[in-house]
C-alpha cells in the first residue's frame, strides 16, 4: 500500500514538472534535449556583431478617443483642447430660448485636473475662443488644426481664472452659453462648434484634464446661472461635453545615434536586425529583444504608463505595420525588454524581415518622452539587442 502511495506521487509530480515547463528552453532544459538529434543555439545581436540600424520618425494620430485632455505648452510642444457642451433642457426652457426671455447671468466651466508634464510649478495660463468652423473629434488631428479651414475667434471668452490640485475654473462669456442654448432650442438661430482652450506664451507645463465620461461626475462641464425676463428667480443649469479632442503641435528630435519614442506627437522608431546568420531551417523557441533607456533625454508626467509597443513591419517603405502584432516591452533596470518570438519565427517563415516600430506604451493619455540608445550609439554594448535561442536537427 506504502509503496502505491509513493509510485502515484511520483506520477503527480512529475505531471505537474511537464505541466509548468515553460516554451522557453533554460539552460537545463537545453541539457536535457538529444544532443545526437537537435543543436541548441543562442544567437545574440550584440555577441555575433549582427549588423543593426534604427532611426526615429513622425506620425500623426488622432486623439479624440483619448482618456483625458491636454492642454498646455512645453519642450517644443504646445497643446490646445477643443470642446463642445450641450445642455439637457426641457420643452419650456427651449420656447423660452426661443422667445429670447432668457438670461444667462453668469457661466463657470469646471476641468478637473489628473496629470502634468514638466515642473508642476511653473507658469500655466489659457485663453478661451469661439469655434467657427465645424470639427469631428474622431477625426481631428493637429493637421486639422493646422488646416486653413480650422476657424476660431481671436477674441478671449474667458476670465477669472482659477487653479487649485483638484479643480481648475474660469468664466466664460454667457453670450456664448446663450448661442449654445438658441442652438439646441432650434438649430437656425445660432451655431454651437464649442470652444478651443490654447496657452499663452508665458504658459511651461502641460496638464491634463478627465475628458469625456458620461459614468464619472469630474468630468468637465459648464455650470450656468439663468434666470426668467420679468423675474427674479434664478437656476443653474450644466453643460456637460458632448465632443472633445486634444491636438499636439511641434515635435523633439535626438542625434541619429539615438531614437526617441514620445506619445501624444506622435514620434516613432523603427529598429532592424539582420538575422541572416540563422539557419533557414531553425526552429525559434524563444527570442528577447531589449532597448536601454538614455534616462538623462528621457521626460516622463505624473500617472503614465512605463512601457513601450513594438510592432511588426510589413512594409519598410511606407512603414506599415501589422496593429495587431503589438508585444509590450517593459522595464527592467536601464532595458525596457519583451518577448518578440512570434516576430523573428515569422521573419524565418515568411523569409520577410522587414523590421519593427516602437511605439509609447500609451500613445493618447501623455507626451511621455522615451530616448533610447540607437543602432550607432558609441557605447556598443548599450544598443539595441535581440537574442534568439534556436534549434536546429544536426
Amino acid at each position: 500500500m506504502y509503496k502505491k502511495i509513493l509510485i502515484s506521487l511520483l506520477i503527480i509530480f512529475l505531471f505537474l514538472a511537464i505541466s509548468s515547463c515553460s516554451d522557453t528552453p533554460t539552460d537545463l532544459g537545453s541539457e536535457l534535449l538529444n544532443p545526437d538529434l537537435i543543436g541548441v543555439t543562442v544567437f545574440d545581436t550584440q555577441k555575433d556583431s549582427a549588423f543593426q540600424s534604427s532611426y526615429s520618425f513622425k506620425k500623426v494620430i488622432k486623439l479624440g478617443g483619448a482618456p483625458r485632455i491636454l492642454i498646455g505648452k512645453t519642450d517644443n510642444l504646445t497643446a490646445h483642447a477643443l470642446f463642445v457642451f450641450t445642455f439637457v433642457i426641457s420643452d419650456s426652457l427651449k420656447q423660452l430660448v426661443k422667445n429670447d426671455s432668457l438670461n444667462i447671468l453668469s457661466a463657470k466651466v469646471e476641468l478637473t485636473p489628473d496629470y502634468v508634464y514638466g515642473d508642476s510649478n511653473a507658469t500655466f495660463d489659457y485663453s478661451v475662443h469661439k469655434i467657427n468652423s465645424e470639427w469631428v473629434s474622431a477625426s481631428f488631428t493637429a493637421d486639422s488644426f493646422l488646416s486653413a479651414k480650422f476657424n476660431y475667434d481671436p477674441a478671449d471668452l474667458s476670465s477669472n481664472r482659477n487653479a487649485s490640485d483638484s479643480l481648475y475654473t474660469f468664466d466664460l462669456n454667457p453670450n456664448a452659453v446663450k448661442d449654445w442654448l438658441r442652438n439646441q432650442a432650434d438649430t437656425s438661430l445660432a451655431k454651437n462648434n464649442g470652444i478651443l482652450i490654447s496657452p499663452t506664451p508665458s504658459t511651461n507645463k502641460i496638464v491634463g484634464f478627465v475628458a469625456f465620461n458620461p459614468e464619472i461626475s469630474n468630468d468637465t462641464k459648464v455650470k450656468a446661472v439663468i434666470q426668467k425676463v420679468g423675474t427674479t428667480r434664478q437656476d443653474t443649469i450644466t453643460a456637460y461635453v458632448l465632443s472633445d479632442v486634444h491636438v499636439i503641435i511641434g515635435e523633439n528630435t535626438v542625434p541619429p545615434e539615438k531614437m526617441i519614442v514620445q506619445a501624444g506627437v506622435v514620434s516613432n522608431s523603427y529598429l532592424y536586425f539582420d538575422l541572416s546568420k540563422i539557419p533557414d531551417k531553425a526552429v525559434v523557441n524563444y527570442a528577447k529583444l531589449s532597448v536601454e533607456l538614455d534616462s538623462l533625454d528621457s521626460k516622463f508626467g505624473s500617472g503614465y504608463t512605463n512601457s513601450l509597443t513594438v510592432y511588426l513591419v510589413t512594409n519598410s517603405d511606407s512603414l506599415k505595420i501589422d496593429e495587431a502584432s503589438g508585444e509590450s516591452l517593459l522595464k527592467n533596470g536601464k532595458r525596457y525588454e519583451g518577448n518578440i518570438s512570434s516576430f523573428v519565427r515569422y521573419w524565418l517563415n515568411q523569409n520577410s524581415n522587414q523590421g519593427i516600430v516602437i511605439k509609447a506604451g500609451n500613445e493618447l493619455a501623455g507626451v511621455e518622452k522615451f530616448v533610447l540608445k540607437g543602432s550607432t550609439y558609441p557605447v556598443y554594448e548599450e544598443r539595441p539587442k535581440l537574442e534568439i535561442v534556436y534549434t536546429v536537427r544536426k
